[in-house]
């Protein structure tokens, strides 16, 4: 599984992080996840990246399985 954060859509609300800071981190005020380029998860953080990307509110991760 890959996440992907749309920068243009990220609006700050750090819900992603709060939920999953394993996965996804607050950079300059704006999600980013921890990696670059579409960032592939590793399996035993699959559940909270899904859970992370559910939490945002401008819908700007996307999970590509």
């Amino acid at each position: 599984m890959k996440v992907c954060v749309a920068p243009d859509l990220c609006c700050g609300a750090q819900r992603c992080a709060e939920v999953a800071p394993e996965v996804y981190k607050i950079v300059d005020g704006f999600s980013a996840f921890v990696g670059a380029g579409d960032y592939e998860v590793p399996k035993e953080l699959e559940k909270l990246a899904v859970r992370g990307a559910r939490a945002c509110p401008e819908s700007a991760i996307t999970i590509i399985e």
